[in-house]
């Protein structure tokens, strides 16, 4: 163990591979473990879900012209949610029907267009992750949209603060609770667009919300479970890189189970408190 957490530290200075995979690791999963902690307070986990899966056609298409896969996948991201905006406003059907349709739909497409141009091996890579393979494009991309990201929580924190707790309140202030429910799913879509390449189309909604769900368990305050969040992110991150990499196992499924691990530990957590305090 001690010997193999050597190795991965020298790696780290010596391969510009896997410092360009631990610094987009550390971004994505401070910005996951933020966003995460107010979508899952909202109960827009689903439709984080339906995201992740309704980019693929974009990866896709983006993977054969050769092109920045954000480009391809923003595209069909903001595609989707205004097919799913269009059918639950003007249909007699709920938003969980137009979402389940929708993301099937689209994920079905993106595979069928990965499998006819025999990219079996990108598809791999797509649907499960590889945090190994990120540029130094990649990276510098994946900053720069999870400062935008970042910057519009702190800019309105007060207000996605009131729209997640009190909607009645915020109607009493002036805020308009679906303007920024729908621009907090915006952001939702842009950091699974930069995870993306961390833990793949498949697995990048427990990102979201795994970390975000065990920090729960140890606080109840926003700001505090929000820090912790990312704290967490981070971890499964880098303990799931250096699985990774150690190991030869796939990335995206690695720091998932970390973070699932971590879970575990703050539901145990969770319910010994509870003992004590009664």
């Amino acid at each position: 163990m001690i010997t193999s957490l050597i190795n991965f530290i020298n790696g780290i200075g010596q391969y510009d591979f896997l410092q360009n995979a631990l610094i987009s690791g550390l971004i994505i999963g401070i910005v996951a473990g933020v966003v995460g902690s107010f979508s899952i307070l909202q109960g827009t986990s689903l439709i984080g879900d339906a995201m992740s899966h309704a980019v693929l056609p974009g990866i896709a298409i983006a993977s054969i012209l050769g092109i920045p896969f954000y480009i391809g996948a923003g595209f069909f991201g903001l595609l989707a949610a205004a097919i799913i905006y269009l059918i639950s406003e003007n249909l007699p059907l709920k938003s969980d029907t137009a979402i389940g349709i929708t993301f099937s739909s689209f994920f079905a497409v993106g595979t069928i267009i990965m499998t006819l141009d025999h990219s079996t091996t990108r598809l791999t890579d797509i649907l499960f992750g590889n945090i190994l393979v990120v540029t130094r494009t990649d990276m510098i991309s994946t900053l720069i949209i999870s400062t935008l990201v970042l910057a519009f929580i702190f800019i309105f924190y007060r207000e996605l603060y009131v729209v997640t707790f009190d909607k009645t309140y915020a109607k009493s202030q002036g805020i308009n609770s679906n303007l920024f429910r729908q621009l907090l799913i915006l952001m939702l879509s842009l950091v699974i667009i930069v995870a993306l390449q961390a833990v793949g189309v498949i697995l990048v909604t427990a990102l979201l919300i795994t970390p975000a769900a065990a920090a729960r368990m140890f606080s109840k305050r926003l700001s505090t479970m929000i820090f912790l969040s990312a704290i967490i992110g981070v971890i499964s991150a880098v303990f799931g890189l250096y699985f990774s990499y150690t190991f030869g196992i796939p990335s995206g499924p690695s720091i998932v189970v970390v973070s699932a691990l971590i879970f575990v530990v703050s539901t145990i957590f969770y319910q010994i408190k509870r003992v004590i305090s009664k």
